[in-house]
């Protein structure tokens, strides 16, 4: 493998993963944030 197809390689990865890790991280963001509002919603109900 010559210099440039590892360079070209090492670009696309990193453009990969400069869009796929902020959007994995937000949708985990999303799952916690609605699990501490099912949280927050259920602990008045069960204490009533």
């Amino acid at each position: 493998m010559d210099i440039s197809s590892m360079i070209m390689g090492a670009a696309i990865a990193s453009v990969m993963w400069i869009g796929f890790v902020p959007w994995a991280r937000l949708k985990r963001l999303r799952e916690l944030e609605a699990q501490a509002a099912g949280d927050a919603g259920e602990g008045p109900r069960s204490s009533s």
